[in-house]
């Protein structure tokens, strides 16, 4: 929910976030749903009101956010976690793959 919070309000902020989350969960083995964690993860991506994204993550327009996140990725044939569509900035086409041990390929396409 923190992610999809970020994205609404500090758009900016949410790759690091993620790097941030992702790093915790493969890196660390930390429980990334543990909200001092999260508080960390979101220090760390220099996000501006840590609290307010917290607060805001618990809201409908979050909620509203995965929903619309979740639909993207059936449409998209998701069958599994991570899973990540990344746009080719120099085709423009969107590309997916799925698998932590796939992290090397983005940074091929990207």
């Amino acid at each position: 929910k923190t992610l999809a919070a970020c994205q609404i309000m500090y758009p900016e902020h949410l790759e690091e976030l993620t790097r941030q989350s992702w790093l915790g969960l493969y890196s660390k083995d930390v429980d990334i749903t543990d909200k001092d964690n999260i508080i960390q993860f979101a220090e760390a991506a220099q996000i501006p009101d840590v609290d307010k994204l917290l607060e805001f993550s618990l809201g409908n327009e979050t909620r509203q956010q995965l929903i619309d996140n979740t639909a993207e990725a059936l449409e998209s044939k998701c069958f599994g976690a991570p899973w990540y569509t990344v746009t080719n900035p120099k085709t423009g086409r969107r590309e997916k793959f799925f698998g932590h041990d796939r992290v090397e390929m983005l940074g091929w396409v990207i």
